[in-house]
């Protein structure tokens, strides 16, 4: 607990980046490293069961980031295997009515929190995506042949990871379905919660396998060839597609009022909660509630906490003590100008 803007959200972010290798609040590491500073240090402990487990990231200004499990190198990648948590933050309700990133975040975030193998697929994929584009702004100027054959390379690389991104998403985005329907019928009432994956450029309905996405992101790169060079710009892909959240078949992001915006929004991380619960080895992901229960009003509130007060550890931040609920019991610790202090 502490005021606004004496860094109760920066310890939280901290554990979610662990977990997901993002943040919930902006792109990319820089914004993450304190003003004048060359790199961040995020540090952990993580105990399931009887088994402990440390692990480290250093964020850099410049160069590639650092990581550590049990004290020995590893790559960055590998970080998410070992933490397991799902953040709920003001932020969220941008997933069901903000801009297509916000979806693909929640999505890729998804992915990475259900199967963290995948943390590595997106690293080279946003690299061979920042290549493939530099590539295609040289060819806007100049077609030699020995781009144009470079960019055969980077099209093989960049339609198998886009293949893979794409079929984890939708198939992650399948198995926490039910669990957010059932979180959203708790939370608001019997409305029947569907999605459709809108791949722009090319067409995927129904139980579509990696292969079938793959020809068919082959085929759209082939068909804006033309357009893509004239941009100097990736127009297919993962990095460009988006997800149609809907409440009773009608649109969320056009259609849910206010109230029906927060319980989606809870729904998709109380969802994603319970698939980690009964799905990775790890058990029970840490809940984080960022500042949530000042958005909520009295029924929502009692509805959420007795969902999350089941889960073995819960992180809360508020910066009113009244707002969060009496039935939640634990540590209390106050946050000032950056130092935690237990009370």
């Amino acid at each position: 607990m502490g005021p606004n803007g004496q860094g109760k959200t920066n310890i939280v972010e901290a554990i979610r980046y662990l977990a997901t290798l993002g943040s919930h609040r902006v792109n990319g590491s820089g914004a993450l490293i304190g003003d004048g500073e060359e790199r961040a240090t995020i540090f952990g402990t993580l105990r399931n069961g009887e088994r402990d487990v440390s692990v480290g990231v250093s964020l850099k200004r410049s160069g590639a980031s650092e990581a550590t499990v049990s004290g020995n190198p590893a790559k960055v990648s590998e970080v998410p295997r070992w933490v397991s948590a799902v953040m709920f933050a003001p932020e969220d309700s941008a997933i069901v009515r903000g801009e297509p990133g916000f979806r693909r975040q929640f999505l890729d975030d998804l992915v990475i929190s259900t199967s963290p193998s995948m943390a590595a697929v997106y690293a080279d994929f946003d690299r061979v995506l920042r290549q493939r584009n530099k590539l295609l702004k040289t060819l806007r100027s100049n077609s030699r042949s020995s781009d144009l054959s470079s960019l055969e390379v980077w099209n093989t690389s960049f339609v198998s990871l886009a293949a893979e991104i794409v079929s984890h998403r939708r198939t992650q985005w399948a198995n926490i379905l039910p669990h957010v329907s059932q979180a959203y019928e708790h939370l608001a009432g019997g409305h029947e919660i569907t999605a459709d994956y809108i791949a722009k450029g090319y067409v995927i309905h129904g139980k579509t396998s990696r292969e079938e996405i793959l020809e068919r992101i082959s085929q759209a790169l082939l068909s804006v060839e033309a357009s893509e060079r004239e941009r100097g710009l990736s127009l297919v892909g993962p990095q460009r597609d988006d997800l149609e959240l809907m409440i009773s078949r009608q649109p969320a992001r056009t259609h849910a009022s206010q109230g029906e915006t927060w319980s989606l929004a809870l729904s998709l991380r109380l969802g994603t909660a319970a698939w980690l619960r009964d799905d990775r080895p790890s058990g029970d992901p840490i809940i984080i509630l960022d500042d949530v229960f000042a958005e909520l009003d009295a029924r929502r509130r009692a509805q959420l906490v007795s969902v999350v007060a089941q889960y073995e550890q819960l992180i809360v931040t508020s910066a009113v003590e009244e707002d969060i609920p009496h039935e939640l019991h634990g540590k209390s610790f106050d946050v000032n100008g950056g130092v935690v202090v237990a009370r």
